[in-house]
C-alpha cells in the first residue's frame, strides 16, 4: 500500500468572516488548480468560465436570507485567497450547475457509494459513517482536510475540494454527513441552498435530530443524497429531490447508497456510466458485504469493503477512467472513537491514514 496523507488546514474563530479569511488564505495554490479543472468542466458543458461565474452568483441573495453566516465565511475564503467571490460561488455550486448542459439535460456519470453502520451491526457496537468517493480525477489532485473549531465548542473535521464549505465530515457532537449523487426527473435549474453549504449546514447540528430536520426542510434544484449517522446509534439516508424527500431506514444498523433512487424508482432519471450493470449495482454490493458481517463489521472489514472490485471498473473501488470516473477518496468517520480514515485515491492502491477530530 502506497502512504500518502493529505494536507491538513486549521481554521478557529468564533466569527463567520474570519473563519473565511483564515479558510481561504491557506489555500490558494489549490483553489488556483481547481479552478484550471472546473474551466474545462464548464466548457465541455458549453459554459465559458464568465458565464459560470455569473451563475453562481444567482445564488448569493438566496443564501444572505437563508444562511447569512455561511455566506460570510464564503466571502471570507474569497477575500482571504483573492479568489474573488464569483470564483468561490461557482466552486460551491458545481455540483448544482454542472448537472445540466447549456440548451439540454445532460446525465451525469456514477458518483460516490456511501454508508452507515450502527452500533447493532458492528463488533464494538460503535457507528461508522462514510464512502467512496467517486469523481473525475483532476477533482482528486487538489483535496486537503478542514480541521474547523467554531469557538463555541463546536469542532469538526472534514474533507473537502477547494474553497469549499466542507464535502463530507464529522463534527464534535457525533454527527457525519456524507453524500452521492441522484438524479430525477424533478431536477431543474434555479437557485438553492448549494449542496456544499448544506453540508456545512449540517456539522454545525449538536444532535441527530437536528441534522435531519435540516435536510427535511431543504428545497433543493436538483436531487442528492443525505447520509446521516450519529454517535448515539442512529442514522438515515435521504433521498431528496425538488417535489419530495424520501427517508431510507436501517436495516440491522446497515443503510447503503449508491446513485439510484430506491424509495420511488419511477423517477430516477439515471442514465448508467457503465452499460455493463445496473447503476444501483454498487449500493447493494455493499449491502450485500456488509449484510454478510452484521454484528461483526470492524473498520478493517468496512475497509476490505469499499477495496470490492466485483463488476469493475465502475465498481465499488471505481476504476472507470476512461469514463473520467474514478475513487478520489475513500471515508469512514469513526463517531464514538472521533476520527476519521481516508485514502486518497482508490483503497485498493492507497493505505488509509487517521485524521483526529
Amino acid at each position: 500500500m502506497i502512504q500518502k496523507r493529505l494536507r491538513e488546514i486549521y481554521v478557529r474563530s468564533a466569527d463567520a468572516y474570519e473563519r473565511g479569511v483564515q479558510h481561504g488564505s491557506q489555500v490558494k495554490k489549490e483553489i488556483a488548480g481547481a479552478v484550471a479543472g472546473y474551466q474545462k468542466a464548464f466548457e465541455a458543458k458549453g459554459y465559458s468560465w464568465e458565464e459560470a461565474r455569473a451563475r453562481a452568483m444567482e445564488f448569493v441573495p438566496y443564501l444572505e436570507e437563508k444562511l447569512p453566516d455561511l455566506m460570510q465565511e464564503a466571502r471570507g475564503i474569497a477575500d482571504g485567497s483573492g479568489a474573488g467571490l464569483d470564483t468561490v460561488m461557482v466552486l460551491n455550486t458545481r455540483y448544482e450547475l454542472l448537472k445540466f448542459k447549456k440548451g439540454q439535460e445532460l446525465f451525469e456519470n456514477n458518483e460516490c457509494t456511501c454508508f452507515i453502520t450502527a452500533k447493532e451491526a458492528t463488533a464494538v457496537h460503535e457507528t461508522i459513517g462514510g464512502q467512496n468517493w467517486d469523481n473525475a480525477p483532476f477533482i482528486g489532485e487538489n483535496l486537503y482536510i478542514l480541521h474547523m473549531d467554531e469557538g463555541n465548542g463546536m469542532k469538526s473535521v472534514g474533507l473537502t475540494e477547494p474553497a469549499q464549505l466542507v464535502r463530507s465530515g464529522m463534527n464534535s457532537c457525533g454527527i457525519s454527513v456524507n453524500c452521492s449523487t441522484l438524479l430525477s426527473t424533478y431536477d431543474r435549474r434555479g437557485v438553492c441552498i448549494p449542496t456544499n453549504f448544506m453540508r456545512r449546514w449540517i456539522l454545525q447540528s449538536r444532535t441527530f435530530e437536528e441534522a435531519c430536520d435540516k435536510v427535511r426542510q431543504l428545497e433543493p434544484a436538483v436531487s442528492i443524497n443525505y447520509v446521516i449517522a450519529s454517535s448515539d446509534g442512529k442514522g438515515m439516508i435521504f433521498e431528496t429531490t425538488p417535489k419530495e424527500t424520501y427517508p431510507v431506514k436501517l436495516c440491522s444498523g446497515i443503510a447503503t447508497q449508491g446513485n439510484d433512487i430506491v424509495v420511488n424508482p419511477l423517477i430516477d432519471r439515471f442514465h448508467p456510466a457503465d452499460s455493463r450493470h445496473a447503476h444501483h449495482f454498487r449500493g447493494q454490493r455493499l449491502n450485500y458485504l456488509l449484510q454478510k458481517k452484521c454484528g461483526e463489521i470492524t473498520p478493517e472489514y468496512i475497509q476490505d469493503c469499499l477495496r470490492d472490485h466485483y463488476g469493475g471498473p465502475g465498481s465499488i473501488c471505481n476504476h472507470d477512467a476512461d469514463r473520467n470516473v474514478v475513487t478520489i477518496a475513500s471515508i469512514l468517520y469513526c463517531l464514538d472513537r472521533g476520527y476519521a480514515l481516508i485514502a486518497w485515491g482508490n483503497p485498493c492502491e492507497i493505505a488509509y491514514e487517521q485524521y483526529d477530530l
